[in-house]
């Protein structure tokens, strides 16, 4: 047997095996956490960060956190016109998605092929680089300053390997990744987001639901499919064109699908919180 066979059936193994598991002691419904919230604040301030790091809001969002965002979705979407579609996989094989992303590979990509480290080492650079040459394109910059002004620590634009947490481990309230969107442009209907209020913060509560939770760094469909049907109905948070969204990038979201020819366009960033009393880094 080949190397590449015997580790297609160990694989196969091991998902068996958490299948297994998640079938004896699994249970998502326990995980759910009802009380969670999403903050709204006129600025970010202190107590708001701490509060979404300590995983205790479901998202902090800024409204009208970008003045005039136009300017800057209608250069984004420009070049959307050319960028390359990012295909997902299904039972029929690779199809063509919705998603198009300029400056480099989507996120969620990179994290389903295991390749983050390339993205923070190539895309984000050079998307960072490519933004900032656009009308509005500062709004990053806007970004870290108000962070740095909001984080005891401060905050810089370094890169953190130390302080980026995995998606698939233990939620800690010491340690996590936060993605940080601003909202540009939505279409006339849908758009927004959707959020699932889990939480899991040991490592018993992760491995026995690990089968399921698993599909949360999947971009293939069924395996999608399958974990939309496996979570409650998600809480829908409406945002608005300026927004600036954050949330832990370990709890499930998704976009909310919308039926029109209408386009949407956002800027992603990531905050590393390494602890209370560390710098936060923005990666972006």
């Amino acid at each position: 047997m080949s190397s590449m066979a015997s580790r297609a059936v160990r694989q196969r193994a091991i998902a068996e095996m958490f299948k297994d598991v998640e079938r004896r002691w699994g249970n998502l419904d326990r995980l759910l956490r009802p009380d969670l919230r999403v903050e709204r604040s006129a600025a970010l301030s202190t107590q708001s960060l701490r509060r979404l790091f300590a995983l205790e809001t479901l998202a902090l969002v800024i409204p009208n956190f970008v003045q005039r965002p136009e300017p800057l979705a209608d250069a984004i979407q420009q070049a959307g016109e050319t960028a390359r579609n990012w295909s997902v996989t299904s039972a029929r094989g690779m199809e063509s998605s919705d998603v198009k992303a300029v400056g480099g590979t989507p996120y969620n990509m990179c994290v389903a092929s295991g390749d983050t480290e390339r993205y923070f080492v190539e895309d984000v650079p050079n998307a960072k680089k490519w933004v900032r040459s656009l009308p509005g394109g500062d709004a990053l910059d806007r970004l870290r300053c108000d962070l740095d002004d909001a984080w005891p620590g401060g905050c810089s634009a370094k890169k953190d390997d130390a302080g980026r947490a995995h998606h698939l481990a233990p939620m800690s309230p010491s340690k996590g990744h936060f993605s940080a969107n601003l909202y540009l442009k939505l279409p006339s209907e849908g758009g927004h987001l959707e959020l699932w209020p889990l939480q899991f913060e040991n490592r018993w509560e992760f491995y026995t639901n690990a089968h399921t939770l698993s599909k949360l760094v999947s971009i293939d469909e069924d395996a999608q499919r399958e974990l939309r049907a496996r979570l409650p109905p998600p809480i829908v948070l409406e945002v608005a064109p300026g927004d600036l969204v954050m949330l832990s990038v370990q709890r499930p979201h998704a976009v909310q699908g919308w039926t029109s020819g209408d386009s949407r366009a956002s800027l992603q960033s990531f905050v590393n919180f390494a602890g209370d009393d560390a710098a936060l880094t923005l990666e972006a």
